[in-house]
C-alpha cells in the first residue's frame, strides 16, 4: 500500500492511495471463511456451504467491504502518524477517479479529499478589550423582588373593582372590523395580570372594572411575548403572527393577592435560620441574591462577547466548499442547496470558535480533572436538593449520585465542556482588558436576548 498527500492550498489536500492484492487479499480470504461458517443457503447445512459458492455469491460485496475497512483504517493511521489536523472526515472523490476492476480485482487506486484546519494562534493580553455587562441592582429591582417574596405568603381576596395589581379572569372573543363578535372566531377564557401590561393605555382601560364589565382591547398590547399571547388566546404560535383583530374582554371575576406584611413572621418564613430579622437585612440579602443570579447572565454575555471579538480578530479561514460537501453527506436528512447556504454561516461560526477554544486549552495546558468534575456535580446536587427543602450532607450517597451522573456519557460531556468554559473565562478575565458596565434591567435583558 502507498499513500501520498497532495497539498492543493492551505486548507485543502488530497490523499492518493494505491492498493495491491497483497494488501487486501488476506482480509478478504478471512472474511469469506468467517462468512461461510454462518451463512445459510437452502440445500446446505450450516457451515457446509462450498467456498466457491460463497465467493461467487458474496465475494464482490465482501471485497468492497474489506477494502473500505482497510482504507478507513489506513487513512486515519496516516493522518494520526503525520499529525495532520483535519476538519470533518475524509471524503472519497468521485467514482470515476477510482482505478480498479471489482469483478477482476487487482491493483486499486483511490482518491480522498481532506479539509485542513487553519493555523490558530491565540494571544490573550491587554490588547484585547472587552466589556463585562452587569445589571444595575437598584432600589426598584430590590423592591420588586421583595414584593414577589411577600406575595408568596400573601392572601387572596376578591375585590369588587380592579386595581393595578388585580388579576382578571376574563373571556376574550374576536371582533370584526365593525366591532361585532366574529361567528366561529377565536374565543378563550384566560387570566390577565394588569400590572404586567406595558402599554399604558391598555393597562389603564382595565383598572376600575367590575365583574360583568366589557371592554375592547388589542390583544397584541396585553403582552409583547407571542408565546404568552398564543396561550392567552388558546391558539398556535403561528396564528398569533397574523393576528390583527381587536377582541372583546369580558370580566367574569377579579382577584387580588394581598402581599404579606414585612414583619418578623414573614422574615421567619423566608429565613428559617434566623439570618434575616428586619427589613434592612432583607434588602441586603435580596440585593446579594439578585447580584449572584444576574452574574450567570453576565458571564453568558461576556462569553459571547469574547467569542465574537476573538473570532473577528483572528478571522480564521475555513475550507468552505469541502465543509459544505461534508455537511451534505453526513446530515441525517437531505439538505437542499438553499438550506445548506442558509445554515452554513452559523455552522462555520461555531466551528471557528471550537478551534479557538481548543487552541486556548492546549496553549495554556488547561485541564479538568475527574475530581473537579465530581466536586462540581456534588455541589449542583446539593443545591438542587436544598431548593426542595432536602439538605444533603457531603456523604457517600451524594458521591454515589454524582458518580451516576458522570457515568452518563452525554451528561458528562456537558459537565466537562462547562468546566472548560469556566477555566477559559477565568483566563480571559485575568489577561485581557475588561471594562465593567452597569445597565438598567430592561436594557440588560434586551442585550441578552439579542
Amino acid at each position: 500500500m502507498n499513500i501520498e498527500k497532495t497539498v492543493i492550498d492551505d486548507l485543502n489536500a488530497e490523499l492518493n492511495i494505491s492498493l495491491q492484492p497483497a494488501d487486501y487479499q488476506p482480509r478478504v480470504e478471512k472474511a469469506l471463511k468467517d462468512y461461510r461458517k454462518r451463512v445459510q443457503i437452502p440445500g446446505f447445512r450450516a457451515g457446509q456451504v462450498p467456498a466457491s459458492l460463497v465467493k461467487q455469491r458474496f465475494g464482490k460485496s465482501i471485497l468492497a467491504e474489506e477494502v473500505n475497512n482497510l482504507l478507513q483504517d489506513s487513512i486515519y493511521k496516516y493522518i494520526t502518524e503525520n499529525k495532520i489536523e483535519i476538519l470533518g472526515s475524509p471524503i472519497p472523490s468521485k467514482e470515476e477517479d477510482e482505478v480498479g476492476d471489482w469483478d477482476n480485482p487487482g491493483d486499486f487506486r483511490f482518491k480522498y479529499q481532506l479539509g485542513l484546519a487553519p493555523n490558530v494562534e491565540v494571544t490573550l493580553d491587554k490588547n484585547i478589550k472587552l466589556t463585562y455587562y452587569k445589571v444595575d441592582v437598584n432600589d426598584e429591582l430590590i423592591n420588586r423582588q421583595i414584593k414577589d417574596l411577600a406575595r408568596r405568603y400573601g392572601k387572596m381576596s376578591s375585590p369588587e373593582v380592579s386595581t393595578l395589581e388585580s388579576l382578571l379572569y376574563a373571556d376574550l372573543t374576536e371582533l370584526d372590523a365593525e366591532g361585532n363578535l366574529v361567528e366561529g372566531g377565536i374565543q378563550n377564557r384566560t387570566q390577565v395580570g394588569i400590572e404586567y401590561i406595558k402599554d399604558e393605555a391598555t393597562k389603564n382601560s382595565l383598572i376600575g372594572l367590575k365583574a360583568g364589565d366589557v371592554v375592547t382591547v388589542d390583544p397584541n398590547k396585553l403582552t409583547d411575548n407571542h408565546q404568552n399571547l398564543a396561550e392567552m388566546l388558546g391558539v398556535t404560535h403561528d396564528q398569533v403572527h397574523h393576528l390583527n383583530s381587536n377582541f372583546q374582554l369580558s370580566v367574569s371575576e377579579i382577584k387580588h393577592l394581598e402581599p404579606h406584611e414585612l414583619n418578623e413572621e414573614l422574615f421567619g418564613k423566608l429565613f428559617a435560620d434566623g439570618s434575616v430579622t428586619n427589613e434592612a437585612e432583607l434588602r441586603e440579602s435580596v440585593k446579594a441574591d439578585l447580584e449572584k443570579m444576574f452574574s450567570r447572565d453576565s458571564d453568558f454575555l461576556f462569553k459571547r462577547e469574547f467569542a465574537r471579538v476573538l473570532s473577528e480578530n483572528l478571522n480564521l479561514q475555513l475550507p468552505d466548499e469541502f465543509l459544505k460537501k461534508f455537511i451534505a453527506l453526513t446530515n441525517e436528512k437531505p439538505l437542499t442547496a438553499e438550506a445548506l447556504e442558509r445554515e452554513y454561516p452559523a455552522y462555520a461560526a461555531q466551528l471557528r470558535w471550537e478551534l479557538i477554544e481548543g487552541k486556548i486549552i492546549t496553549q495554556n495546558e488547561l485541564r479538568v480533572s475527574a475530581e473537579e468534575a465530581l466536586e462540581h456535580v456534588k455541589g449542583v446536587l446539593k443545591n438542587r436538593y436544598a431548593s426542595y427543602g432536602l439538605p444533603m450532607d457531603d456523604n457517600e450517597l451524594l458521591t454515589s449520585l454524582a458518580q451516576e451522573t458522570l457515568a452518563k456519557k452525554e451528561e458528562a460531556k456537558n459537565i466537562y465542556d462547562y468546566l472548560y468554559e469556566e477555566k477559559i473565562l477565568a483566563l480571559v478575565k485575568a489577561n485581557c482588558s475588561i471594562e465593567e458596565k452597569s445597565l438598567p434591567f430592561d436594557e440588560f435583558v434586551h442585550k441578552v436576548q439579542h
